[in-house]
């Protein structure tokens, strides 16, 4: 008996890994790069006056990824929306700017929505450095104006 249980878990052993190789590499490397973190952060005022609105973070998984994410505080209503910018200093890429509109980035946040993320960016390089900028806007009827904007401090 003790030799029947032996062989089947032997063989599930076995089988787990053929289910882990089996696995798209897309799916190992988001595994790979988890733990997302916070590096920097800002409120999101309104003529630099508090309440906050929101907040704007710069944020860094465990694969040297950067991104910009702003979260507001309720919803956000009829003629209104918010968005993050990515900005690059360094490394070739000096001033470069993506939103969360960007190719990579989930959209920016309209009616109904909280938060936003802008595509992700690998830096690996000692010189270079991000900042993440939010800002929100409000069509008051004759297109969208912005009403707020903040920044994180620029980071590695």
């Amino acid at each position: 008996m003790k030799t029947l249980g032996l062989l089947l878990s032997t063989a599930g052993v076995g089988m787990g890994a053929i289910a882990l190789s089996a696995m798209p590499a897309a799916a190992v490397n988001a595994a790979n790069c988890s733990g997302a973190t916070s590096i920097a952060s800002a409120p999101m005022l309104r003529n630099h006056q508090p309440p906050s609105w929101g907040t704007i973070r710069l944020v860094r998984d465990g694969c040297s990824q950067y991104w910009a994410e702003i979260t507001m505080a309720s919803p956000v209503v009829a003629n209104a929306q918010a968005n993050a910018f990515l900005v690059q200093s360094g490394g070739g890429n000096d001033g470069r700017v993506l939103s969360c509109d960007s190719s990579g980035g989930n959209g920016s946040v309209i009616q109904g929505q909280r938060t936003c993320r802008t595509p992700k960016v690998k830096a690996t390089g000692g010189n270079i450095t991000f900042t993440a900028i939010g800002r929100e806007y409000h069509n008051y009827g004759g297109g969208y104006q912005e009403i707020s904007e903040n920044a994180t401090t620029r980071t590695r």
